[in-house]
């Protein structure tokens, strides 16, 4: 009874709340994770340093099942929900799917809490850094092709994507974004760094975003914002952390992208946009004219221009699958008219 009571946006609230609950028992944690002996800080800041100096079977053993079993038992509530309900069938009040799908979340979030603490190694052990940081940017320019046809690509300007590639998109976005979230909160251990914390924090209530499926605030434009932006403070932190000085390719480089595409969903008013505009450029200009050199400015370049470049050519390569698909039909329509 109390349950049907719940509606999506008291989840959401909810959500929030837990997170930086969940970052108080992290830091909490600190203490008992001082016993683990870790590599060395690498000089490559390609290199993983938060995994243990001498990996444990059980160490490998409880991560990889924390993150296989969490990962298809939420891919089971996708396809339930998928062929269950419709577009036409968003609601305000959780459905069991929703319940099962959060309480799936909230169980293996706990696991990996006891995981760590017993036996600190996540499955970064066996994997390099980049397939996470690539699973998460992936997962952000999956969402500039999907937001499209809402708040454009470029300063609120829309690209004429084929309506079949977006209906691609939507239609299997779930099962690639539980799949690149859940992937890169098993990936690392939850230790208190200011980086992992605010990295929990996204993946947990992009969590919650998944377990809403069907549910208008699934659809909520400033709910579905902040899980896009909190990638900026993310990634700039950890930036700040390795020793090679790379944090302004990511703060501007995500700022940039805000500019470009994020801002223009929000229905700012435009004293508002362009203050963002006058901020950012003032903001490039001291950074690289006082703190850095004016030909490091290519930086701000860098990340804007891999994620617009990465979602072409999953469009074309979508054109071409496309066109193979098609010819294929003709030849085998045309031979089975020869045969008739």
């Amino acid at each position: 009874m109390f349950l049907s009571r719940i509606d999506a946006k008291q989840v959401v609230n909810w959500s929030i709340v837990f997170s930086a609950l969940l970052c108080v028992v992290i830091i909490a944690m600190g203490g008992v994770l001082s016993q683990f002996e870790i590599i060395p800080h690498p000089d490559d800041p390609l290199v993983y340093e938060w995994q243990l100096a001498e990996q444990t079977a059980w160490g490998q053993l409880t991560a990889w099942l924390g993150f296989a079993m969490h990962q298809i038992l939420i891919w089971i509530t996708i396809a339930y929900a998928q062929k269950r309900y419709s577009k036409r069938d968003y609601t305000n009040s959780l459905r069991p799917v929703n319940f099962w799908a959060l309480g799936i979340n909230l169980v293996f979030i706990t696991l990996h809490v006891l995981q760590t603490m017993f036996f600190y190694d996540a499955i970064a052990q066996d994997l390099p850094s980049w397939t996470a940081q690539f699973a998460v940017a992936l997962m952000l320019i999956v969402i500039l092709g999907m937001e499209n046809q809402r708040r454009g690509l470029f300063f609120g300007k829309k690209v004429k994507f084929r309506k079949a590639f977006t209906d691609a998109l939507r239609r299997n976005h779930g099962y690639f974004f539980s799949f690149a979230v859940i992937y890169t909160f098993w990936f690392h251990p939850m230790v208190p760094t200011w980086g992992h914390l605010i990295g929990f924090i996204h993946v947990v209530l992009i969590m919650a975003q998944g377990s809403l499926m069907f549910m208008r605030a699934h659809l909520n434009k400033r709910w579905m914002f902040l899980l896009e932006i909190l990638v900026l403070p993310h990634a700039f932190q950890v930036a700040l952390n390795q020793s090679s000085n790379i944090w302004p390719m990511f703060f501007f480089g995500f700022a940039a992208i805000f500019l470009i595409t994020q801002m223009h969903g929000l229905g700012l008013k435009p004293w508002a946009r362009q203050l963002f505009y006058g901020s950012f450029l003032l903001l490039t200009l001291y950074v690289y004219l006082a703190l850095r050199q004016p030909y490091q400015v290519n930086e701000v370049l860098r990340i804007p221009l891999i994620e617009y470049l990465t979602l072409f050519v999953m469009y074309w390569i979508y054109l071409a699958a496309a066109w193979v698909s098609s010819r294929f039909s003709r030849l085998r329509l045309a031979g089975g008219r020869r045969g008739n």
